[in-house]
């Protein structure tokens, strides 16, 4: 990037080259991102950041908006949601304020899947129904539209699935409880037999949430 820089001094349209040199650390940190560097996908998003605040680039410029969504799907993969949150809603933020309705609806996927990894599941459901309806207003965006309904019914499963686990964990405290009552008498071994056959299907059931911890979220912008 050092090369980039130098032009950047002696370029006559310096707010054109500014605007070149902001997505070039977008897209490199945008492949770090792809190669699960996250550490280094970070520091490329966070300095491309830095160049439109040295450089005074207006707040609601779509380089910007770039950025917070690449730095909010980052901070998601480091699990660290506090950061991701705030990037994402700054990303549909700016696309709101510039029209810009698909980079919207990528925003609203992006922090349904966060609600998603965190087992917020009606507010994941709300975003991935925002992002279906801003998606609509589109013509030519079928294969978005696809993905937001796909993710719509992988949410609505492990609301069913989460529901189950939480009625079968009820019936496996029943049946401990049962069977300490039993210890001794000729329930017990039955007892103690249904009790592993219902912490078989806990497990079961929870590895199914576990395999579903990454919906289907949208490349990076």
């Amino acid at each position: 990037m050092n090369l980039a820089n130098i032009l950047k001094e002696k370029s006559p349209q310096k707010s054109d080259f500014l605007k070149e040199l902001i997505d070039a650390y977008n897209n490199m940190g945008m492949l770090e991102l792809e190669l699960d560097n996250f550490e280094e996908a970070e520091k490329l998003l966070i300095q491309g950041l830095k160049i439109c605040d040295d450089e005074e680039v207006d707040s609601y410029d779509d380089a910007r908006t770039r950025l917070h969504h690449n730095l909010g799907n980052v901070y998601t993969e480091l699990q660290n949601w506090k950061e991701a949150s705030g990037h994402i809603q700054k990303d549909i933020q700016i696309c709101k304020k510039i029209g810009h309705l698909q980079g919207e609806a990528k925003g609203y996927i992006n922090l349904g899947e966060l609600h998603y990894r965190v087992q917020k599941y009606d507010e994941a459901q709300q975003c991935y129904n925002k992002a279906f309806q801003v998606a609509k207003s589109l013509g030519d965006e079928d294969a978005l539209i696809k993905q937001i309904k796909q993710n719509i019914k992988t949410v609505a499963k492990a609301v069913e699935v989460f529901e189950q686990l939480k009625e079968d964990e009820q019936k496996l405290k029943k049946l401990v409880r049962d069977t300490s009552n039993a210890r001794g008498t000729s329930k017990e071994r039955k007892l103690l037999l249904d009790q592993h056959a219902w912490l078989d299907n806990l497990i079961e059931k929870a590895s199914m949430i576990c395999a579903w911890k990454k919906v289907s979220g949208p490349h990076g912008n």
